[in-house]
Formats: C-alpha cells, sequence, structure tokens
C-alpha cells in the first residue's frame, strides 16, 4: 500500500517580528503625545533649549516604526534601527529639558509673591500663633453687641490685619476669624474695590493703589461711592539677591541706578565683575507699584525679559521671573521675606547700612518703606469704624503695627 504523499510543512510566519515592529510602534506612539504634554506644561522652561525639534522627532520616530510592520523588504532592519534611534534621541532630549526645567524651577521666584507667606502662621485667637501681640489687653474690645466693622487686607498686610483682629476682637463672638479667615472672602487688592462697594468688607488695609488696582476697578461699573484712605503706617520694601554675592548692602541712590539702568555691573558698586540683572515685576503688581513709587522721578529701565513658546501657538517676549542666578537682585514687601529666606539661597540687602528686619522696621530706621492706609467707604463710616480708627491711630494700635514688623505713621513719609 502506497503511504500518501506529505506535503511540505508551511515555514512559520515570522510573528516574532511583527510582534516586535507592533511593540515598537505602541511604545514610540505613546512617546509622541508624552513629549507633547510635557512640552505643553513646562513649555516656558523648554523655551530655553532648542526643544522646537521634540515633536519632530517623535513623529519621525512613529513614522519609521510604522514603516517596518508591513512586508519584509530589504530596509526594514534599517527602518527598525532608524526608529529605535530617534526614539532614544527624543527621551534623551526630554530627559534633558525636564532635568533643566526642575533646575530653573529651583532658582526661580515666582512673580505671585502671596504664595510665600503662610497665613496659617498668623492666625489670631490661636495659642502658637506667630501673631504680633499687646503686653496686656487692649482698650478696645468689639463684643457680639457690637457691630464690629469686617476687616480685610492686601496678603502682605494679612499679619497686622490678623494681629488687630487678636487684639480688639473677641474670639468667642467673631468665631468666624478663626480658621484661615479674616473677612470671610479674605479678597486681596484685585477685588478689594468690589468688596468695599457691596459692603462685604467695611475696612480694607491696603498699600497705595498700583496701575493694576485701577485695571481690575474697570471690571466693574462705574462705581457711584467715594474711598477714603487712612494712613496707618508703611511695610518695608526689601531688596534681595543671591546668597553668595559679596555685596552685603546698598545705597538708596545706588538702588536708583541699578533700576534706571545706569549701574550695570556689580563691580561698579563694590561687588565681583558679573553683570547686574535687576529684575521687575508685572505692571499691576502693589509691589511693582512701590518700586516706582521708591524710584521717584527717575524713570525705570526696562525689566529683563525671556522668551517663551507655546504648543498653543502663543509665544514672544514676557517678563521674566526672577531666577537666582549670582548676577540677580529682586525686590518683595517684608512680609514676604522670611519664607524666602527659608525657600531659596538669597540674602536680603541693607539700604544706606540699616538691615530690614522687623526690628529696624517697626522702629523706623529702615529707609525704604511704602504706604500702608486703611480704606473705606465714607458715607458707610458706622460708630465702631470710627472707634477702631481711632484705636488703631492710637498708642496701642501703633505699638501693634511696630511690633507686627511695619513702619508706624509718624515714621512715612508721604
Amino acid at each position: 500500500m502506497t503511504e500518501p504523499e506529505k506535503r511540505p510543512e508551511a515555514e512559520p510566519t515570522p510573528r516574532a517580528s511583527v510582534d516586535e515592529g507592533l511593540t515598537l510602534t505602541v511604545f514610540v506612539a505613546l512617546l509622541f503625545p508624552a513629549c507633547m504634554v510635557c512640552l505643553f506644561w513646562f513649555g516656558s522652561a523648554f523655551s530655553a533649549l532648542p526643544l522646537n525639534l521634540l515633536p519632530g522627532l517623535a513623529g519621525a520616530a512613529v513614522l519609521f516604526a510604522v514603516t517596518t510592520i508591513p512586508g519584509s523588504g530589504r530596509w526594514r532592519p534599517f527602518l527598525q534601527k532608524a526608529s529605535t534611534a530617534v526614539a532614544a534621541l527624543a527621551l534623551v532630549v526630554l530627559a534633558v529639558a525636564l532635568g533643566w526645567n526642575a533646575y530653573r524651577n529651583s532658582i526661580t521666584i515666582p512673580n505671585f509673591p502671596e504664595v510665600h507667606l503662610d497665613a496659617d502662621l498668623y492666625q489670631p485667637f490661636s495659642g502658637d500663633s506667630q501673631i504680633a501681640r499687646l503686653e496686656g489687653e487692649a482698650a478696645l474690645r468689639f463684643s457680639g453687641e457690637d457691630k464690629a466693622p469686617i476687616l480685610d487686607g492686601e496678603a502682605s498686610l494679612f499679619p497686622l490685619c490678623a494681629a488687630m483682629v487678636n487684639a480688639a476682637y473677641s474670639a468667642e463672638d467673631f468665631p468666624d476669624y478663626m480658621g484661615g479667615k479674616i473677612a470671610g472672602p479674605y479678597f486681596n487688592t484685585m477685588g478689594y474695590y468690589r468688596s468695599l462697594g457691596i459692603e462685604e468688607v467695611d475696612i480694607f488695609f491696603d498699600s497705595a493703589p498700583s496701575n493694576g488696582a485701577g485695571f481690575y476697578y474697570g471690571e466693574w461699573d462705574t462705581p457711584s461711592w467715594e474711598l477714603e484712605a487712612v494712613l496707618l503706617g508703611g511695610q518695608g520694601l526689601v531688596f534681595f539677591t543671591h546668597a553668595d554675592n559679596p555685596v552685603e548692602g546698598l545705597t538708596r541712590d545706588q538702588l536708583r541706578g541699578i533700576y534706571s539702568g545706569t549701574i550695570t555691573n556689580w563691580a561698579q558698586v563694590g561687588g565681583e565683575d558679573i553683570p547686574i540683572l535687576p529684575y521687575q515685576r508685572h505692571w499691576n503688581s502693589v509691589i511693582q507699584a512701590a518700586l516706582v513709587r521708591f524710584m521717584g522721578d527717575t524713570p525705570l529701565a526696562q525689566a529683563p525679559t525671556e522668551e517663551r513658546r507655546y504648543l498653543s501657538g502663543h509665544g514672544g517676549e514676557y517678563l521674566a521671573d526672577y531666577r537666582n542666578s549670582p548676577g540677580a537682585i529682586g525686590f518683595t514687601f517684608s512680609a514676604y521675606a522670611p519664607q524666602l529666606l527659608e525657600e531659596y539661597h538669597i540674602k536680603l540687602l541693607a539700604v544706606d547700612g540699616v538691615y530690614p528686619d522687623g526690628e529696624a522696621i517697626g522702629q523706623g530706621d529702615y529707609p525704604v518703606t511704602d504706604p500702608i492706609y486703611m480704606v473705606l467707604r465714607p458715607e458707610a463710616r458706622t460708630e465702631e469704624m470710627d472707634r477702631f480708627i481711632a484705636w488703631a491711630l492710637g498708642p496701642e494700635g501703633q505699638e501693634l503695627v511696630a511690633r507686627a514688623g511695619y513702619a508706624p505713621a509718624a515714621k512715612i513719609e508721604q
């Protein structure tokens, strides 16, 4: 009996090669959106590197990988190696960019200083609070039977506002002032005009109005009310630089020279031969407005800028955030200084030989202070508001101003 002829077995399909190509394709396809997402979130930092090539590199890797799946032509090995190389290069570029971004963040002080004030440290009616206190009971004490004024203030004046609440208000009768709230919603400068107008706040502790105040004021209809500003004291405008900078202090004239552009090198003020980078704030910042007032008739030089590119298509020259390089100099309000000193490798500069600590500012010895006011609507004044204002301007109130690290009103030149 003749055995049936065996048919030759078909050669196995090169499944492994297809799977390898598919795996590589999925890997690189996922790499591309990851690169794009990272570029979006860290776009401002990526702009410092030639990373416009990054999406193109990742896209090329996807293209190369896709071409390796169909067929098994003679170009297949080359395309597989090329796609792997391009993907590896994209990963290296991404890793370098993320590392550079992390470094830049570590030396960057954002232009939003209120993040550098921990309000939990200055809560009224708290035994472990760092709030300033009088030695004895205050002569003014509001109880639940009084229509006590609702207080609020800009972020840099939170410690002072909270100290006055702690001294003149009763914890039992005013529990809403506890737990992170001073005046309920705790407005800042951008919203205080509105808060006063709709009577959510009676007295607002504020710096002299900035350009930004007028800008945000315009977001609402033209008001039919007037505002009154009563001088309460002043807060220090302090200047800082890299902690390793050998310069320990500057004069007011030197500071004006730096920010007007006539002094451009630290060697001109006794330091090393390093160009000065005088960083500024946004035009609508109350701190920038304080610098403008300090400069007087001396015009400010152009602030440092940096180029930023984003996936949305937007880009161009933007105001640079403070980068803590050896040549940098910046400024802020004194209330923000303690936390900045803890978080960054910086130091405060003495001005005219006076170091800007709370004692020097409270005694009126520090020469660069910016006025602070109690702002209110005159037609909305009540007897309780008059009592509070009189107390705040009296011996106890002004002592509390000094104890909180602000300059008393008598020391402020308007």
